[in-house]
């Protein structure tokens, strides 16, 4: 998980911020049976192809689950359940989480279903996952037997044609085991995980790993101006010049979060939070958000009370 990129100066505070919403996505024709079929707390990497070409880009699903509370669990071949839920995570039915991984291929529309070599994590919803490079990091989530473990797992596809499974070894204490929480690269450079829940309280902690050091190792980052509230089901999107921005989520009493954070890292190795000014139209959770340019683009989302956000008020 070698990254030998330079760490950028630390980015600028301001970011501009607009909520996006889409009333008719473009329809895009899926080719072949091996389509995910439908989940929900599943992750969904972006992996460029050669040398960054995004043209041969492929996106790579990984877990999730296949059925909520009060429908019917399903196993990874389609066949039912017959498993208790287990702990649940935002209504997901834990017995239908699977550890599966499809790959779809921009280009041609194709769904493929891949088996990897090596040692696969256990099924999991509602975990984290980053691109570092050409490899998928995941870290977290819950599962049929409970919290996943706080290991990393990365999906290697160094070679395309044949990619692997296999677990990083990192030293020394790092961000406990816990769902609904944000990992993003930072810099091209820096893992950073914020938030989520251990299963016994929503959390507000971070935690940076520098990729470019080994042996790897979890830094708890304290002490950095303006930290944002604990918070689960967050978003965290990543800026090309160094700049990570937090928005929205749950806090502790539930209540979905309308603000924003900037967080970046200065040259002499600190890092910094800044509150971002103004807020979201609407307090989210469970939403999604990208930078294209210095711009955030945010859509969806719920509220609370089984109610989603309304994108056209």
């Amino acid at each position: 998980m070698q990254i030998d990129d330079q760490a950028s100066a630390l980015a600028q505070r301001s970011s501009s911020v607009s909520s996006v919403g889409v009333s008719r996505p473009r329809p895009f024709p899926i080719i072949g049976e091996a389509a995910p079929g439908p989940r929900c707390g599943h992750t969904l990497t972006t992996i460029t192809g050669p040398d960054g070409d995004v043209n041969k880009a492929k996106l790579v699903l990984f877990g999730g689950a296949t059925a909520l509370e009060g429908s019917t669990a399903k196993n990874p071949d389609g066949t039912p359940s017959s498993g208790s839920p287990g702990p649940a995570a935002s209504g997901i039915r834990l017995a239908g989480a699977t550890n599966d991984v499809h790959i779809f291929d921009i280009r041609t529309g194709t769904w493929v279903k891949i088996t990897p070599m090596g040692e696969p994590p256990s099924p999991r919803a509602a975990h984290a996952a980053a691109a570092v490079g050409n490899m998928v990091v995941v870290q977290g989530g819950i599962g049929p037997a409970g919290l996943a473990s706080e290991d990393l797992h990365v999906l290697d596809f160094t070679d395309m044609e044949r990619p692997r499974w296999h677990r990083v070894l990192v030293q020394g204490a790092g961000p406990s085991a816990r769902y609904a929480h944000t990992l993003s690269l930072v810099a091209n450079r820096f893992l950073v995980a914020m938030g989520g829940n251990d299963g016994k309280s929503t959390l507000g902690d971070a935690w940076a790993l520098d990729t470019s050091e080994k042996p790897y190792q979890w830094r708890k980052i304290t002490d950095a101006g303006e930290m944002p509230c604990p918070r689960m089901y967050a978003t965290a999107a990543a800026r090309s010049d160094g700049l990570l921005l937090l928005c929205g989520g749950r806090d502790v009493h539930g209540t979905p979060l309308a603000d924003a954070f900037g967080f970046a890292r200065h040259r002499d190795g600190r890092w910094e939070w800044h509150a971002a000014p103004g807020s979201m139209p609407a307090g989210r959770y469970q939403h999604g958000a990208v930078f294209v340019g210095t711009r955030l683009h945010i859509s969806g989302g719920a509220v609370g009370g089984s109610r989603m956000v309304d994108e056209s008020t």
